[in-house]
């Protein structure tokens, strides 16, 4: 699958930073930083910057269930409308 993201696994990472001044950054295997600061005003800024990190291992779970699925679709027609709806969200996820 070709995306336009930075490959990951990426982490999570919390804490003040004196030299960039930010409080938490989420980082791509190599270190590069691929998301940095989030408000700490903002309730679920601890929780929304844990998902972005998890969002690469996440959409390779979905393409993988897709696949899955899409060999299932002659035993369960039911599948193609999800198979569909998955296959949109990866082509706007991968865009």
């Amino acid at each position: 699958m070709e995306t336009k993201n930075t490959p990951g696994p990426w982490s999570y990472w919390s804490g003040y930073n004196h030299v960039d001044k930010i409080e938490a950054q989420v980082t791509a295997e190599g270190g590069d930083i691929v998301i940095a600061s989030y408000n700490l005003l903002i309730a679920e800024g601890e929780a929304n910057a844990k998902l972005m990190a998890m969002s690469p291992q996440l959409l390779l779970a979905l393409v993988d269930a897709v696949t899955i699925f899409r060999g299932l679709v002659d035993v369960m027609p039911v599948l193609r409308e999800r198979v569909e709806a998955y296959d949109n969200l990866i082509a706007k996820a991968t865009a």
